[in-house]
């Protein structure tokens, strides 16, 4: 016996034996509910479960268990949707697999959607797995389903029962009729508001409903193929005046090949005529008189309308005495008024789960949401469409008639009513305005202009601002839309409300589309992560982080103030930056908010992404110069503006666009003279006096590889001193030939433009980016002198290291090499280098590459090099090191160590470990990482001092002390210069404060980010990336604060006593060797302690955020993840914990404990007691210490001393009554907490956070 056979034989036993044996007062929707918190099964596969049709049902069910998961037969109780028939190809599969993997002894419970199925449609769902389409109720039944007419279920038994509603009930089941009617809702929301225009002639006509052919509700509702053939003949005779219109289910226009009807094949002919294209049934209701149908819900949403409905089939609503039924409707009792079916069917029998809703749900939850997200919206009033627009949407049509509807829709959607839609036909070569011909006849709010010739998406805006009349102005192109029906309402308040001139709304995301306009994904706008709080006023001076915005079109402007400031587009395309640039520079008032507005589609054949020519070139050359022109005009151009920073942000991003966009490679493919258009970009930097270092780390697309990489800097220093040559090799990211290089450094500049190239080039020709050329044998008789610099953590080392790289070219005409090859540095922190690192794996493993690339230039730069100076932390960290000196044998090798404080070391080394991005990060307590081997090892300065004078003899080795006074000058450069004899490297230009290495955290932050680095993180990157979001957020926090952040000091005073006293023979033993004639103490008197500080819970915020951008992706739980995890700890499950007046012991005195308790406790207790401290603490420490426990986390009662706030109890359930919501009073009045934690509404929220301030829902 096949699957199939097996499972129908169960499924027809099953519905036999529940016509002789079941629980004559079970209550379903009771029962139903009572197993919300068991493990249940579905015959739904996980994927749908998770974000398709059946995502919303873990909100009742969270221990659900799908049906293709292997412990599937393990549930005692489960749900089973469709029907089985002996031909398999119409049995529903999942329902196959459940009867075939249940035991026998397992209890099933049949279930269908509901009548309020979904935004959508189940089609939509499945199609494009999108949970927000999912299902909003459904009908369960222990006896059959709704529709089995010949098994009479749990529904029509309650309807042949005595059982009446109330008053009350039947006066909420008649407003939600008509609530139904006059806001047409259906079962499936996906389909138009506007009827088809009618055949002229006909005073009458009525509605023949088609289905799916050999769907279940037909089967079992006993309407065969023979009594829709009835049905329309009948049709046709009993109204022989009337036209018959006949509408095809809506799955057979969404489902073309899979789901016909049983008039699929007909066509319009006589007074026959066919609706195949979907249309809301209530439009169609609007022009009959009489509806027929098999067993379709369209009939009952017919008896809703007013209309006669004609029954052929026998649907549960037939036979109750409100149709005209064709047949005899078996196991019908009585009569039932249209309120009572409404009742029992919608209320009683349906158990709804509405996202952001408590669950169950009621069905004005269902409604409500249904009006919130379906695709299409009730059609203007005359009132609306002759009102003044508030707003005027401009749309750019051009080649865009797969999308344009999609648009216009979802902007006619808007609850916003009083708006213009303006769409400028560029000269589109397709079917794009036949679309909006259509839509615009059955929409007067739609006002399109065509123009007679194609000028461009900029020009074709301007077109649409000259002929706006709403007061404020929202452009959005054609084949993007809205998601958010009620965002033109919420941002037009915000505007009013803080009279601005422009309104920023969020980017609603990117969605992806392959080559066949499928949707990939849906990805987040990174810069969005800098508009996350809503800013009533301020302006482009004050809010730097406007910069990161990408687009013109996220603004909605004032109408009279784009009028005002004569501010249009000036070129056709490429025109967003100019535009926007005048307008904040314009605007007196800019008012940010979180609405999400547009979504923008990213497609294969979209402008952006079309292959570029020339005229791409032009307007980008023309939208850089008027940038320039604008910026000039308000003083940018000078380092002291106001506007200097923006001026840098906004020009480093078409450094980045011009060299690594399409407007380079298009520039020199398609340009006989591309110098022409490089001068004219060179003259535009040039009248902003902006130089390669003036390049900015800010703008989130500017990449973080070519700015360690010196790419962005060698093509702007090469476009501005017009070597065309270099900078094509920066735009190719290509490597500098050796001779090349040594080159053009050698040569004197011959002005600063030069010099800026000159250094440039430097910073870009290191590693990988130079090519070592093979030489013959040097003829050079004395070899050049090799100065390796050392230094102890804390000596400025990177500062020297910084200062010798920019200084480079300089140092090179003097004599001195600081090479370019074997560096490290972190790819995202370059200001973060470990200088000639790279030197020591070369030299322990014998590779010969930058031996022979440092021979390769001694020998091109023929006897000019005296001196190479190799610099690097890594030189006294690594015990290896000293093999350097074999590495150079042959060559005079010399040593410079500059050596602290052992205690001062450890405590720099340390907080250097652990919060300074170092490659071997720590999280364990100072005093553990003090213990180990390595550190001990480091403590003792003779260990490498002493391998260093056996490579190159102790004459060689020369110590300094890093101590100011110790110092020659009291300057380390000065210091370092002479103890080398190289005056040379004095009197060269600094390096940038940032390059310094100076940032630093307090004791507290750096205790803080140990905890974090005990988390996974992404990859190396991400974490470096983490610590340098840290430090610079919590400097920039601090300093716009006033607050100091005092160093780092991990030791107690005992400790570094200890230290000190265990090495001070080490130390006479250096000081005796080393400084001979001066054998005083090593090094002078401790510094003064910092003083500490405390952190600010703002600040843990900070850090937990930088976290979650550095962990691994796989770790952050997807959209239905969160789904199933939210029901999992559903709101009954959770607990209501108090932690005070607003939660102040968990988010203010928690962080700060952690901090203490983290120096005794294992990473797994501190997780635990961070996870519920008051619950931990109870635990772990009430026996030990109850008074402490009691003090920091007493138990006692949220609702107050005397249950004070219990007052608002009264009031609050009133209010829900009287607002005609009473069914909440009973939630109110039994978790007053509970509920005021969990509403949806965020400004009911934040008044019953008022009214409750205590209790923590966890």
């Amino acid at each position: 016996m096949t699957n199939n056979q097996t499972a129908f034989q169960r499924f027809a036993e099953l519905l036999d034996i529940k016509q002789k044996e079941f629980d004559s007062d079970r209550d379903i929707r009771d029962y139903v509910l009572s197993a919300s918190q068991k493990p249940v099964a579905f015959s739904y596969v996980r994927k749908n479960i998770e974000s398709n049709f059946g995502s919303n049902l873990p909100m009742i069910f969270p221990r659900i268990t799908a049906v293709d998961e292997p412990d599937v037969g393990d549930c005692a109780l489960h749900f089973v949707s469709g029907t089985i028939y002996r031909d398999d190809q119409y049995s529903h599969k999942g329902a196959v697999k459940i009867f075939n993997n249940i035991p026998e002894t397992a209890e099933i419970i049949l279930f269908e959607a509901g009548f309020l199925a979904t935004t959508h449609s189940w089609s939509h769902s499945f199609r494009e797995g999108k949970p927000e389409y999912a299902c909003l109720g459904y009908v369960y039944d222990d006896i059959a389903h709704y529709f089995m007419a010949d098994y009479p279920n749990r529904i029509i038994q309650k309807l042949n029962s005595e059982e009446q509603p109330s008053t009350e009930e039947l006066t909420r089941a008649r407003g939600l009729i008509q609530r139904i009617v006059e806001r047409r809702i259906s079962k499936y929301n996906a389909q138009p508001m506007h009827a088809p225009a009618m055949t002229e002639g006909y005073t009458r006509r009525v509605l023949v409903c088609d289905q799916a052919f050999a769907d279940a509700s037909t089967i079992y509702g006993k309407a065969d193929e023979a009594a829709f053939e009835k049905m329309l003949v009948a049709a046709i005779q009993e109204n022989p005046d009337a036209e018959i219109l006949v509408k095809t289910h809506p799955d057979s226009s969404w489902e073309k090949s899979k789901r016909s009807g049983y008039y699929s094949h007909l066509s319009s002919s006589g007074r026959v005529r066919l609706l195949r294209e979907p249309v809301n049934p209530y439009c169609i209701f609007d022009l009959v008189d009489k509806v027929y149908v098999g067993t379709s819900q369209m009939g009952l949403e017919a008896l809703f309308a007013g209309k006669e409905v004609v029954c052929f089939g026998a649907p549960f609503y037939a036979g109750w005495g409100l149709t005209d039924d064709r047949q005899k409707i078996p196991h019908r009792h009585r009569q039932r008024s249209l309120e009572e079916l409404f009742h029992y069917f919608y209320i009683w029998y349906t158990i709804y789960h509405v996202p952001e809703c408590e669950a169950p749900s009621q069905i004005e939850d269902a409604l409500d949401y249904i009006e919130a997200h379906r695709p299409y919206t009730l059609p203007p009033t005359e009132v609306e469409a002759a009102s003044p627009p508030r707003v005027s949407i401009i749309i750019p049509v051009y080649g865009v008639e797969d999308y344009i509807e999609e648009c216009l829709t979802s902007i006619q959607n808007q609850s916003l009513r009083e708006i213009e839609i303006i769409p400028v036909n560029d000269c589109s070569p397709d079917g794009s305005q036949a679309i909006i011909d259509r839509l615009a006849a059955q929409d007067p709010r739609i006002r399109p202009i065509v123009l007679s010739e194609n000028v461009g998406q900029g020009f074709a805006r301007n077109r649409g601002i000259e002929a706006s009349q709403g007061e404020y102005i929202w452009f959005i192109d054609a084949d993007d839309w809205l998601v958010d029906p009620v965002f033109l309402e919420k941002i037009i308040t915000a505007a009013d409300k803080n009279n601005a001139d422009m309104t920023r709304a969020k980017k609603a995301g990117e969605a992806v589309f392959d080559k066949n306009d499928e949707l990939i994904r849906v990805i987040e706008d990174k810069s969005e992560a800098f508009f996350t709080t809503n800013i009533s006023k301020t302006n482009f001076k004050n809010s730097p982080e406007i910069l990161q915005n990408r687009h013109f079109w996220m603004w909605l402007y004032r109408r009279t103030f784009l009028k005002d400031n004569n501010i249009h587009f000036v070129t056709t395309q490429w025109e967003e930056r100019a535009f926007l640039l005048k307008a904040l520079l314009s605007a007196r008032h800019l008012t940010l908010t979180t609405n999400l507005g547009t979504m923008y589609r990213i497609r294969q054949n979209s402008t952006a992404r079309r292959s570029k020519n020339m005229k791409d070139v032009e307007n980008f050359t023309r939208n850089i110069e008027q940038i320039a022109t604008l910026l000039k005009e308000h003083g940018a151009a000078d380092p002291a503006s106001e506007y200097r920073e923006h001026l840098k942000f906004q020009i480093s991003q078409f450094i980045h666009f011009s060299f690594f966009g399409f407007f380079y490679s298009t520039l020199i493919r398609e340009c006989e003279n591309p110098e022409v258009y490089l001068e004219r970009l060179a003259k535009a930097l040039e009248s902003l006096d902006f130089l390669a270092t003036d390049i900015s780390r800010t703008p989130i697309n500017i990449s973080k590889k070519f700015l360690s990489l010196g790419v962005y800097q060698l093509a702007t220093s090469a476009l501005l001193a017009r070597h065309f040559d270099l900078l094509a090799i920066a735009a190719n990211r290509q490597p500098v030939q050796q001779d090349q290089l040594y080159d053009f450094q050698l040569a004197e500049p011959e002005n600063a433009r030069i010099a800026n190239l000159q250094n440039a080039l430097s910073t870009y020709a290191r590693n990988e980016q130079v090519t070592t050329l093979t030489h013959k044998a040097s003829s050079i008789t004395k070899k050049a002198r090799i100065v390796i610099h050392i230094g102890a953590t804390k000596t400025g080392s990177t500062y020297l290291q910084h200062y010798l790289e920019k200084n480079r070219p300089a140092l090179l005409r003097a004599g001195v090499w600081f090479p370019e090859v074997g560096l490290f540095w972190q790819p995202t922190r370059p200001h973060k280098q470990a200088g000639h690192s790279d030197v020591i794996q070369a030299a322990v493993n014998n590779q010969p590459d930058v031996l022979r690339h440092i021979e390769a230039g001694l020998t091109l730069m023929s006897g000019k090099i005296h001196t190479v100076v190799l610099s690097s932390e890594a030189f006294f960290l690594n015990e290896k090191a000293h093999r350097i000196a074999e590495y150079f044998a042959g060559y005079p090798v010399e040593m410079v160590a500059y050596l602290r404080r052992q205690d001062e070391w450890a405590n720099a080394q340390y907080c250097e470990f652990v919060a300074g991005g170092a490659v071997g990060r720590v999280d364990i307590p100072f005093s553990e990482w003090l213990k180990r081997p390595e550190t001990r090892r480091l403590l003792d300065y003779r260990i490498p001092l002493s391998a260093w004078a056996d490579a190159i003899g102790q004459e060689n080795v020369k110590v300094r002390v890093f101590e100011k006074e110790r110092l020659h000058d009291n300057d380390l450069l000065a210091d370092f210069a002479k103890t080398i004899n190289l005056p040379a490297l004095l009197d060269l230009p600094e390096p940038p404060e940032d390059d310094r290495n100076s940032a630093r955290l307090s004791t507290a932050h750096v205790e803080l980010i140990r905890l974090f680095n005990s988390r996974p993180f992404r990859d190396r990157n991400a974490y470096f990336d983490f610590i340098e979001e840290v430090t610079q957020g919590l400097q920039r926090w601090r300093t716009k604060r006033g607050l100091a952040m005092p160093k780092p000091w991990v030791l107690s005073d005992q400790l570094a006593a200890e230290i000190m006293d265990d090495v001070r023979y080490i130390n006479q033993e250096v000081a005796t060797t080393y400084f001979k004639g001066n054998e005083g103490p090593l090094f002078g008197s401790a510094a003064p302690r910092p003083e500490t500080t405390g952190i600010y819970p703002e600040e843990i915020v900070l850090i937990a955020d930088a976290y979650e951008r550095a962990k691994p992706l796989d770790t952050a739980p997807s959209q239905s993840e969160r789904l199933v995890m939210s029901s999992q700890t559903s709101l009954a499950s959770l607990k209501i914990v108090n932690y005070g007046l607003f939660g102040w012991r968990y988010w203010l005195l928690t962080p700060l404990l952690a901090l203490l308790f983290a120096k005794r406790a294992t990473p797994e207790l501190q997780r635990e007691f961070l996870k519920e401290p008051a619950q931990f603490a109870r635990k772990n420490w009430s026996q030990r210490r109850p008074v402490m426990t009691k003090l920091l986390y007493p138990d006692t009662d949220p609702m107050g001393p005397f249950q004070v706030f219990r007052i608002w109890v009264r009031l609050m359930s009133k209010v829900a009554r009287l607002s005609g919501r009473a069914h909440l009073s009973k939630a109110i009045e039994d978790d007053p907490i509970r509920f005021a934690r969990t509403m949806h509404n965020p400004v009911r929220r934040f008044i019953g956070r008022l009214m409750f301030p205590c209790g923590e829902l966890r």
